[in-house]
């Protein structure tokens, strides 16, 4: 792997972290105060798990393309959806079947795209408008996008923004993903105040955290 693919960003935090993106690229960030032989090194001493990663992410890459025929299975809300032609006018679940109208299929990975993108404002901007009214939390504003690294973020002036991906996945998840950035609003890092908050709306975050680091490859379009 050359320099190219890895990227180091510096910021106010108080730990290293490593992430592999899609495509093989290694993100790693890391406080201003640690020296940049240091960050080499941790690198070094985590290498394996990151080749690991590595080519985690490619056998997904091999195993994940739509093809968009009928039969191949679409998530939503958690549950799988066999896509189904039919003359409809509009795309629609009946009974496992993710019905998409016969005269559109021309077009089809835009439509279905857009269509996951509509349920995901939908969906999630009504779990935002519930829990940040539970949390007695407020935000700027939310946005929606298809980030590859993040399901969410919390700007310093509580700008939100949402992976639409999202509504592939349960409504635990969803749910858990809101929380954690609304909690941000508040508590602007990580620490212990921060996912007492969340555990307070959430008890079972880290099985929601789990089902993320596990199965989010898995959500796509």
């Amino acid at each position: 792997m050359s320099s190219d693919d890895i990227s180091i960003t510096r910021s106010n935090r108080h730990s290293i972290s490593i992430q592999v993106l899609p495509g093989g690229k290694v993100r790693v960030k890391a406080p201003y105060y640690v020296p940049e032989f240091m960050v080499r090194r941790y690198i070094k001493q985590k290498w394996e798990w990151i080749d690991k990663q590595i080519q985690k992410q490619k056998h997904i890459a091999s195993e994940v393309r739509r093809t968009y025929t009928e039969g191949e299975l679409y998530y939503y809300l958690g549950k799988p959806y066999a896509l189904t032609f039919a003359n409809v006018s509009e795309i629609s679940f009946q009974e496992g079947h993710l019905l998409y109208p016969r005269t559109l299929v021309f077009r089809i990975q835009t439509e279905v795209g857009n269509w996951y993108i509509r349920e995901a404002k939908r969906i999630i901007t009504t779990c935002l408008h519930e829990q940040s009214a539970r949390m007695n939390v407020s935000y700027t504003s939310v946005r929606f996008s298809d980030t590859s690294s993040k399901w969410g973020s919390c700007s310093p002036d509580d700008r939100l923004q949402f992976n639409w991906r999202l509504v592939m996945a349960p409504m635990l998840v969803i749910r858990y993903v809101v929380v954690h950035e609304l909690a941000h609003t508040k508590e602007k890092n990580h620490g212990t105040a921060f996912w007492k908050l969340v555990a307070s709306v959430t008890p079972s975050y880290k099985q929601q955290r789990k089902w993320l680091k596990e199965q989010g490859d898995m959500l796509v379009v």
